[in-house]
């Protein structure tokens, strides 16, 4: 268990991160909870003594808290802190922390029971490097694609095909989609065949059904208040997603994987393993048993019943890579590297 010093350095550290990746609100937000969260309310104490599965900032104990204000801003609970969100400016000095506080105060058992989950971005955004992965995938095979992913959350990202992309010169995806991508793009041209894709399985511990408004709403919470773009993307994402629901199972990835993926190939179809930014929070012994079941089942793909693996992950302290595993064969190529929200796009297919 942490002190409460560690624990509130991760509130800090969170902050950088955050402000980094363009949200001064919620930098601000989660630096002065880190300086003036206090024992006396049941929120407090929680955050101040976290005993959850692994320490404070992998647990991401301040974005389950800035998430959890958010919420209750959207539910119309705690006025006095929605008057510091947008559309609203930003106030300056410490209105925002105290405003944070007291909303705590007034919203203290629905908050503290909001922390047991962990944050559920489903961050629709790294669709812009994933879906011109699935178009490579197409390229290569000429088959159609079924959609395997770990760590899916609400399975957002399982729809790559029905949104809209400006890649480079590449116009790819859904033109008439409200969800559009167009990351800064260098490198290599985008893959132009798109996937035909015949198959939309997810899984995830606690996976978030957008068929029910309380998971809408915890996937809106944990977007960022100050990024509209990124909000109106989720929403799009969520009315597009509700149309014919994901199939998600509630497993262990490795026991997913094992069940979903046989090793006998399957013809006429690739069947592709999909996760971004999630392996990295598995156990060893689960991606030990993901990589035995995907390289056993490599070993019986054939041209008409190819296998990939498309994984979008951080690599060490490079940042973000794109990555691709293609059966027969399995070698492990580099497609591209990106930002963990896919601002920008160096492809190298």
């Amino acid at each position: 268990m942490q002190s409460e010093d560690e624990i509130r350095a991760t509130f800090f550290k969170q902050a950088e991160w955050c402000e980094a990746l363009g949200s001064p609100l919620t930098a601000r937000l989660v630096a002065g909870l880190g300086a003036r969260l206090d024992h006396s309310t049941a929120t407090g104490r929680r955050v101040l003594r976290w005993d959850g599965q692994a320490d404070a900032l992998k647990d991401a104990v301040a974005l389950r808290l800035a998430g959890a204000l958010n919420a209750m801003v959207m539910r119309g609970r705690v006025p006095e802190l929605a008057a510091c969100y947008p559309l609203n400016p930003l106030p300056e000095g410490d209105d925002l922390v105290t405003a944070a506080l007291a909303a705590i105060r007034e919203a203290d058992e629905e908050i503290c029971n909001w922390l047991e989950f962990p944050p559920q971005t489903n961050e629709v955004a790294r669709s812009g490097v994933l879906y011109p992965g699935m178009c490579f995938i197409a390229q290569a095979t000429g088959l159609p694609l079924a959609l395997y992913e770990v760590g899916a959350s609400g399975g957002l990202n399982l729809f790559a095909d029905r949104f809209a992309y400006q890649l480079g010169a590449a116009q790819l995806g859904d033109a008439q989609s409200r969800v559009i991508l167009s990351p800064e793009w260098s490198g290599a041209p985008a893959p132009q065949v798109e996937p035909v894709i015949v198959r939309r399985k997810g899984c995830d511990r606690n996976p978030l059904d957008v068929s029910k408004p309380e998971h809408r709403e915890r996937l809106r919470a944990y977007i960022w208040p100050d990024q509209p773009l990124r909000v109106e993307r989720i929403n799009a994402a969520l009315e597009i997603a509700q149309v014919t629901p994901p199939e998600m199972a509630a497993m262990d990835a490795a026991d997913w994987v094992e069940a979903e993926i046989g090793e006998a190939p399957e013809e006429g179809m690739v069947r592709v393993l999909l996760h971004s930014i999630a392996y990295q929070y598995f156990p060893e012994d689960v991606k030990t048993r993901i990589r035995a079941r995907m390289e056993a089942a490599g070993r019986l793909a054939t041209d008409a019943a190819p296998l990939a693996w498309l994984a979008f992950e951080q690599v060490s302290d490079a940042g973000p890579r794109l990555t691709l595993r293609l059966w027969p064969g399995g070698k492990e190529q580099v497609l591209a590297k990106a930002g963990a929200h896919v601002h920008k796009v160096a492809w190298k297919g």
